[in-house]
């Protein structure tokens, strides 16, 4: 009986074995490679944010999502990340724009929430609202507004004409734009946000004209500690006025 047992056991060891050592190969070779294609990015280049620190922030993931989907579908994309611009309207303020991405079109700037669950807001509300599967209801400044400052931030740092600049709101593929009015600007999911980026478009800028707005913007990417810590704490007193 005893034998009959060890057998039984050793059987079971051995299934378990022989289904979780593939399993644990095709997992490994699948982080391995997110890793490699993370490390690749620009995003990664500009940041230096650990992988692991990426996947478990929810907005450091969707600023890094949007990067690779333009990388997915450009060569060579010319692009920008955690831009600290001088506040248009307030001094001694920053403001920071998640995703830059600068084509033959213009400058295309890119906020992205990568919320999910259920989306409501229109152009002119101040605030919008994230209905999660719970029931449990969110409330958040429109994402429209916020990008407009960036938008002005832009135009008074490279004096650029407002038809060279185009604005996205990008919102998780997890998330469901129940009802979203804007006529003025795109507010999409990632998925869908991607293939219109890469719609033709009339050109505006040439190779040079491009490489030289780079230039401009790149130094706003180096932002010290001391600019983050500021900005942040703006943030938060803005938060604590208003609630």
């Amino acid at each position: 009986m005893g034998q009959l047992l060890n057998d039984v056991l050793e059987g079971i060891f051995i299934s378990l074995v022989s289904f979780a050592v593939p399993l644990f190969l095709i997992c490994g070779t699948i982080i391995y490679m997110k890793v490699k294609r993370y490390k690749q990015s620009q995003y990664y280049a500009q940041t230096g944010h650990r992988y692991m620190k990426v996947v478990q922030d929810i907005g450091l993931y969707g600023e890094y999502r949007c990067v690779a989907e333009i990388e997915a579908r450009r060569i060579a994309p010319i692009i920008l990340t955690n831009v600290y611009l001088p506040h248009p309207t307030k001094r001694d303020r920053t403001t920071e724009i998640d995703v830059v991405f600068i084509n033959e079109s213009g400058i295309h700037v890119i906020e992205s929430k990568n919320y999910s669950g259920w989306i409501f807001g229109r152009e002119q509300d101040r605030q919008w609202t994230q209905t999660l599967a719970n029931r449990k209801k969110f409330k958040f400044y429109n994402p429209i507004k916020q990008n407009e400052l960036h938008m002005r931030a832009i135009e008074q740092v490279l004096r650029l004409d407002r038809s060279h600049l185009h604005s996205w709101i990008v919102f998780s593929d997890r998330s469901t734009l129940k009802r979203v009015e804007s006529s003025s600007v795109p507010v999409l999911n990632r998925k869908s946000w991607a293939k219109q980026m890469t719609v033709s478009r009339d050109i505006r800028l040439t190779a040079t004209e491009q490489i030289d707005l780079y230039e401009k913007l790149l130094p706003y990417t180096n932002a010290s500690t001391e600019i983050k810590t500021a900005h942040m704490n703006a943030i938060q007193q803005t938060k604590s006025s208003t609630s």
